[in-house]
């Protein structure tokens, strides 16, 4: 049986599907490309060539090398155990979560294995290449918790918060962002303590845990913080939190 090895606070590795690879190996990223924008297009009358409709960031590959590292001098056994591990954790037909070693503290969600090399050698110093599709390439920094109404949003792409709120007794709770003149009012008939949970990023409104959709009005809009200084307006609320995930491009 091999033995484990816990990982430090910093991986010196990949971490993919929930799954960190430093005790067993370490990893090199050997080509990552900058975010293309993939266009739709559309002929106009008068206009040579086409005009753009609509533009959105496609999927990208990394290539990251693996270098087999346990620790220790493995016996055919434990080396053959340590592949078999590894091998089941690349393995993962739905994908998941990925963290590359040159930029631990984000992650890639919908990242995907689409090819494998061989190991260089059968010894345990053994060395492969794999390379991910990633499907939504704007990296997620950590989860963010707001509770005053003006904060900043690092990153450097725009995400989609979730509000938790606790209504007030009235017909409505609102969230707006001034500044952009986006709101979100979601009507209802609040005795007060109700608690509200809006989540932009799925487009879902819950009132103590039921589906409240068809609460949301027409003029409301799921909206997205922008980079920056941020100041949020609420009413028909005894309490707010924001939530989010700081976005890198």
């Amino acid at each position: 049986m091999i033995p484990e090895r816990s990982a430090g606070v910093q991986s010196r590795s990949i971490v993919y599907a929930g799954n960190d690879f430093s005790p067993y190996c370490s990893a090199e990223v050997i080509e990552r490309s900058a975010n293309p924008i993939a266009a739709e297009v559309m002929g106009s009358p008068g206009r040579a060539g086409a005009e753009v409709v609509s533009a959105y960031v496609p999927p990208v590959d990394v290539r990251v090398k693996l270098f087999l590292d346990v620790g220790f001098k493995p016996d055919v056994v434990e080396l053959a155990e340590v592949r078999h591990r590894i091998r089941s954790w690349l393995c993962t037909p739905g994908g998941g979560t990925l963290v590359l070693p040159d930029d631990p503290e984000r992650e890639y969600q919908d990242a995907l294995l689409i090819a494998a090399s061989a190991w260089s050698q059968l010894f345990e110093s053994g060395e492969c290449e794999v390379t991910f599709t990633l499907f939504d390439p704007i990296a997620y920094g950590a989860l963010r918790i707001e509770r005053e109404a003006s904060f900043e949003v690092g990153g450097t792409w725009k995400t989609l918060p979730e509000f938790r709120l606790v209504a007030s007794s009235g017909s409505a709770v609102q969230v707006s962002c001034p500044a952009t003149g986006a709101l979100l009012r979601v009507e209802y008939g609040f005795a007060g303590g109700e608690a509200v949970v809006v989540d932009c990023a799925e487009e879902r409104v819950y009132v103590n845990d039921g589906d409240a959709r068809d609460c949301v009005t027409l003029q409301s809009d799921f909206f997205a913080l922008e980079p920056g200084a941020c100041t949020l307006a609420f009413s028909g609320v005894t309490y707010f939190e924001t939530r989010f995930r700081e976005r890198w491009a």
